[in-house]
């Protein structure tokens, strides 16, 4: 790893661009992604030389995501000397990946990703730098562009690799940069780094992309394909940022709602441009951790003119069904149907509710209007009770009326989404139901002057 005096073009370069973009300014705290290979070793050579120009302060992060045994801890090792080479501090993690992409249902290249840049804002903010930079190139922004497309990602997709994440502090300095500019830089400057033996391998659709789809293309269409697609990633960047600032100002106007479950106004939404319709779906599901794929969204948007209480899966346990004024966005509730027995006064708690039923000494005078409580004839009840989810054919007579309703009925009547009615408990006596818990109760059961005593019916979210 020895040094020249005179360095590679690259380097000016790489001040020009660093400079131009603005993505690191002068004294600045600058942590470092280093995984030992030509690129981030390379990245790391040119930080060093323009510290000692602009005073940066630098420091290694290394993520050892033990997937390849000895070959892993051997680039620990590596980023190691790398580190006392450059008289740097490294801070290093080791994330268990297979074991959280089994635990998620995720990609190994997914949870690998996402432990990786948990790791790098974590330490930002732990040590207070200013921002992390990590190696990805011009190459890496055109395989990204080129998968986004097959995917159908979108604009925002194909756009590529962003020059710096405002929201995280993420930069990446060599993204100008082609991958053999790079390999030459580092070969001028003999310097030392690690081949990662996964790369070599084409069940990985980036490797497949990088090894035969580009080569090909390049030979039979466009020699400067790398390039090309880096100039139009700029052009699409920019449209993409335009788009992105008028969307965000109209969001708030259709969408509402928060964690697990997101509401978009029907009306609202079909005033845009088919375009932004679109593009406010995909920020609904970025919000919601929902891979924004093209089909997924034309689907959603098929329910502005479906039936209402028709529905469609939208991946990663979400599903959206279309109301009378609004599409709703919700978590399918966890597991299916539930059935709960209490033999006498007592508390049953799920997942996603905690349902009570006390015995009153007196007869209330006054009842309220909190649905989430209600009282009902001790005379009448008999235990033990049934706690369950509601199914098909459910029946009972709500307060106030003399004839049976169906409950997929009632919930129709309060608008009440079918994600949410799952969720709601039904309380039954001796086959009868006594409460729909948090909307109505049986008028069988309600309080009279001539009821020996009640009970106090309860629920609250968990």
């Amino acid at each position: 790893m020895g040094k020249r005096e005179r360095l590679p073009a690259l380097y000016e370069a790489f001040k020009r661009f660093v400079q131009t973009n603005g993505i690191i300014q002068r004294g600045s705290k600058v942590l470092t992604a280093v995984s030992g290979g030509v690129d981030s070793v390379v990245m790391l050579d040119l930080l060093a030389k323009l510290s000692s120009e602009w005073n940066l302060e630098l420091a290694i992060l290394h993520v050892n995501h033990q997937l390849r045994g000895h070959e892993s801890a051997g680039d620990e090792k590596f980023v190691e000397r790398l580190a006392e080479f450059y008289r740097l501090r490294m801070y290093t993690a080791r994330v268990k990946t297979k074991e959280d992409a089994a635990r998620k249902k995720i990609s190994i290249q997914e949870a690998a990703r996402h432990l990786r840049y948990a790791f790098f804002v974590t330490k930002k903010l732990e040590l207070k730098a200013d921002v992390v930079a990590t190696a990805h190139n011009a190459n890496d922004n055109a395989e990204t562009m080129f998968l986004n497309f097959l995917r159908g990602t979108g604009m925002d997709g194909i756009s590529g690799i962003p020059v710096q994440r405002r929201d995280t502090g993420i930069v990446r300095p060599l993204l100008f940069a082609t991958r053999p500019e790079i390999t030459a830089y580092a070969k001028g400057r003999k310097l030392k780094y690690r081949e990662d033996s996964s790369n070599s391998s084409d069940k990985y659709s980036r490797n497949f992309v990088r090894r035969k789809i580009f080569p090909l293309l390049e030979k039979r269409l466009n020699p400067s394909l790398v390039r090309t697609l880096l100039q139009s990633s700029k052009i699409f960047r920019n449209c993409a940022d335009f788009l992105d600032e008028y969307v965000r100002g109209i969001y708030p106007e259709v969408v509402s709602g928060g964690k697990d479950e997101l509401s978009l106004q029907k009306n609202a939404l079909r005033k845009q441009h088919q375009y932004v319709r679109q593009m406010v779906v995909h920020r609904a599901f970025i919000e919601e951790g929902i891979e924004p794929f093209a089909e997924r969204i034309l689907s959603f948007l098929t329910l502005l003119d479906g039936e209402k209480g028709s529905r469609i899966e939208c991946g990663n346990g979400w599903i959206a069904e279309n109301g009378a004024d609004y599409i709703l966005l919700s978590k399918r509730p966890p597991g299916s149907a539930f059935s709960y027995s209490l033999e006498k006064e007592g508390t049953v708690t799920s997942g996603f509710f905690s349902l009570s039923v006390q015995k009153c000494r007196n007869v209330p005078n006054k009842l309220g209007v909190d649905s989430s409580i209600e009282y009902v004839d001790a005379g009448k009840v008999r235990f033990p009770l049934c706690v369950r989810s509601w199914k098909e054919g459910d029946a009972f007579v709500p307060l106030g009326m003399k004839h049976r309703k169906k409950v997929s009925d009632l919930f129709v009547d309060l608008k009440i989404s079918r994600a949410a009615k799952e969720r709601i408990p039904i309380v039954e006596s001796s086959g009868n139901i006594v409460w729909v818990a948090g909307c109505r109760i049986d008028d069988r059961y309600k309080i009279t002057p001539s009821s020996p005593g009640a009970y106090k019916l309860s629920i609250s979210d968990v």
